[in-house]
């Protein structure tokens, strides 16, 4: 019983733990021996953006940072990115280097990126028209000659005042990471290269700005006896505002593993504390060594006759162990048994759908169908698009009001109305708080339903969650609260 709950529960913290780790990757899949045919620039809901030659590719991404899947876009062929590009979500803007210089873009009501403005940065005054023939047909690994100055592969940091680039200014030999920061009137002030602790006399290029504000880049510097092929880099991590010395990404990401396992192994060990805790409550309560679930029976028999404590711990406590008995006797090996192998006592606990039930359930979809556009309030917290129902949920909230358990029949209603489908449950938050706090609430959200859903009868292998955060908003820079409210939802997607 206790390994179930733990499966469901834990199973949100260990792709919380997951994401936190692609979260603080960088732009390429592995750190050495890197090379422009794999460099990725983090772009919208966990993608990336792939350019290769004079295409534009958006590539969706395995838990490793992988390439998972790639999908050309026209979504900017009106800017032709050089090398790597930098999203910042916040305000919306794209920079990218395009023929050595620096350039912003905004998305038009059609969704393509159209260039904003040349951002002209002290000290890279040198046009490239001036040197006709120059190598730098794209801003990959080569550069310009040394009299002429290039602004290289962009990274932006969370609210877009601070961009990091490489560059040969100021008669430098190779390529180095430089900063810019934004002064308070809007322009951008007066660059700075970085210490010589990741500036060296080799190329040092393709800077990324991780999650948690250090910095990854690559350089072609000798390390030891390993010799890197030719047109090859390794990548490295280091603090921009510590002179410590760069460590390689190889031992950076080994090291947020270990502390990955080790705070999932932590919370699972508390939980599992909680549980045994809850268990022995029940059992002195009862004065015998009556299981949860037969304690759970007792209570419900005493329903409305007055002797039922009001203390909010207690009914804490009770929901809590009724949750644990309710899943032990619908699962088997996380699954949920056939109809036939659930014993009369437990039936009542799985809602069945009649055939008037789902018949409703298809016309409202085949309404929406005919109008995809079209959107249904079915419930206080659920409404029904093509294909689609989305659960609603309060502010900061991974569970929702007092009255959710309609709203989940409503739910249970649509996935039954289609036994030979599969559904997918992405959770969604709204823009306030962390990019991480709104990683980790969407997935909370999003387990919250599946699990009431398994409670209800449905199987495991039917239900696939996902958090998507905030990134993918109903109302986007929302300002009201009813606004804020249309982003926090949980969405049941069927797929096939």
């Amino acid at each position: 019983m206790k390994r179930l709950f733990l499966s469901l529960l834990t199973a949100g913290m260990l792709v919380i733990s997951q994401n936190v780790l692609s979260a603080q990757g960088f732009n390429f899949s592995k750190g050495e021996n890197v090379g422009e045919e794999s460099l990725l620039s983090p772009y919208k809901g966990g993608s990336a953006i792939y350019v290769r030659h004079d295409s534009t590719f958006i590539a969706e991404l395995n838990e490793d940072g992988s390439i998972k899947t790639l999908t050309y876009t026209e979504d900017f062929s009106r800017i032709n990115p050089d090398g790597q590009v930098a999203y910042c979500d916040k305000t919306g803007t794209l920079y990218y280097s395009k023929s050595g210089k620096l350039f912003s873009a905004k998305q038009n009501k059609k969704g393509k990126w159209v260039e904003d403005q040349y951002i002209k940065i002290m000290g890279s005054g040198v046009e490239r028209d001036k040197y006709p023939g120059s190598v730098l047909a794209y801003a990959n690994w080569r550069y310009m000659p040394n009299d002429s100055v290039v602004i290289l592969n962009p990274t932006v940091n969370e609210d877009g005042t601070e961009i990091y680039f490489a560059s040969n200014m100021l008669n430098s030999k190779k390529l180095d990471i430089w900063k810019v920061k934004k002064d308070p009137d809007g322009e951008w002030g007066v660059p700075s290269k970085l210490g010589s602790n990741i500036n060296t006399e080799a190329d040092e290029n393709y800077p990324h700005l991780r999650s948690d504000g250090t910095l990854a880049y690559a350089s072609n510097k000798k390390t030891g006896d390993k010799k890197l092929k030719s047109g090859k880099y390794n990548v490295y991590v280091a603090d921009v505002y510590k002179p410590d010395q760069p460590r390689t990404y190889a031992d950076v990401i080994e090291k947020e593993k270990k502390q990955q396992i080790e705070e999932t192994t932590a919370e699972r060990e508390k939980l599992d504390e909680e549980i045994k805790k809850a268990e022995g409550l029940a059992q002195k309560e009862t004065g015998n060594d009556s299981s949860p679930s037969e304690k759970n029976d007792q209570s419900d028999n005493k329903e409305g006759d007055g002797t039922s404590s009001s203390d909010p711990l207690e009914e804490k406590r009770k929901a809590f162990m009724d949750e644990i008995a309710r899943v032990n006797s619908l699962a088997q090996e996380q699954t949920v048994p056939d109809e036939k192998a659930i014993s009369e006592t437990n039936k009542s606990t799985v809602h069945q759908t009649n055939k008037s039930e789902i018949a409703k359930v298809k016309q409202i979809d085949d309404k929406l169908k005919a109008n995809p556009d079209s959107v249904i309030r079915i419930s206080q917290n659920v409404l029904a698009t093509h294909e689609k129902r989305i659960f609603y949920f309060e502010f900061d909230k991974d569970i929702p009001n007092g009255t959710y358990d309609k709203d989940l029949l409503i739910v249970l209603d649509f996935i039954n109305a289609y036994p030979n489908s599969k559904f997918l449950i992405v959770g969604h938050t709204d823009e306030r708080g962390t990019y991480e706090y709104n990683d980790a609430l969407s997935l909370k959200r999003a387990e919250w339903v599946r699990f009431h859903l398994l409670l209800k009868g449905i199987k495991l292998d039917r239900l696939q969650i996902r958090g998507d955060g905030e990134y993918h908003p109903i109302v986007k820079n929302a300002k009201t609260e009813e606004e804020h409210q249309r982003n926090r939802r949980a969405e049941i997607i069927k797929l096939n």
